[in-house]
């Protein structure tokens, strides 16, 4: 699998930034990554980045985290 990811492009980070939107009143989400892949930028949510670890932890591809921790996070970001 390491082998896969390595010929795979990755998305960025672009202009070394993420987006607050925690003051924004139409915005679903507090905070959005603008990332760049190739010629590309594109942003994704916090929310969305959430779901990818708890995916991943499910699928054992990455320590499990506290459950204290989840739900911290599953109060803040509802």
């Amino acid at each position: 699998m390491a082998e896969d990811i390595d010929k795979v492009e990755r998305a960025r980070l672009a202009r070394k930034a993420i987006i607050d939107h925690m003051d924004c009143d139409d915005c679903t989400e507090d905070y959005v990554f603008l990332l760049r892949q190739g010629g590309r930028e594109f942003g994704m949510g916090l929310t969305t980045v959430l779901s990818m670890l708890a995916f991943a932890e499910h699928e054992g591809e990455v320590p499990p985290l506290s459950t204290e921790w989840w739900i911290k996070v599953s109060r803040r970001y509802q």
